[in-house]
Formats: C-alpha cells, structure tokens, sequence
C-alpha cells in the first residue's frame, strides 16, 4: 500500500527525536542538527515547543539520501 495514500493525516502518529535516531542509526544529536540545519522537516508541538517527525518526511529524506549518495560516488 502506498504511504502517501492514507488521506487521514490526524491519525498518523509524530516521531520523537530518539525514535528518530533509532530509527536512522544515529545519535539523537545528529538528528537534531539535520532539524537545525533544515534536512528534515519537523514540527514543533505544545506548549514546550516539542520536536517531533512524521514517519512519511522521514521515509522521504531516507529517499533523497540515496539518490545524493549515488550521483556521489557515481
């Protein structure tokens, strides 16, 4: 089923920045400088200003990064 094909977007459920990392394999740190630095889009929740991620941006910067890493190297 294709991700993008669910129209209910208030049922999708928002990453935290560990669930990210883990996610990715990388330090929550890493995932916070890619927010800071603007390679995924995150959105800012409550009265805190939570960081948090949907799975779908995610999955798209996951897409984005293959297709750099092979005009790289290739």
């Amino acid at each position: 089923m294709d991700r993008k094909s669910n129209g209910n977007n208030l049922s999708q459920r928002m990453l935290t920045v560990k669930e990210v990392a883990s996610f990715l394999n990388v330090h929550p740190n890493t995932v916070r400088r890619w927010e800071r630095k603007g390679l995924l889009t995150s959105y800012k929740l409550g009265p805190r200003y939570s960081i948090r991620f949907k799975q779908e941006d995610i999955l798209d910067f996951l897409d984005n990064s293959k297709i750099g890493a092979h005009t790289q190297h290739g």
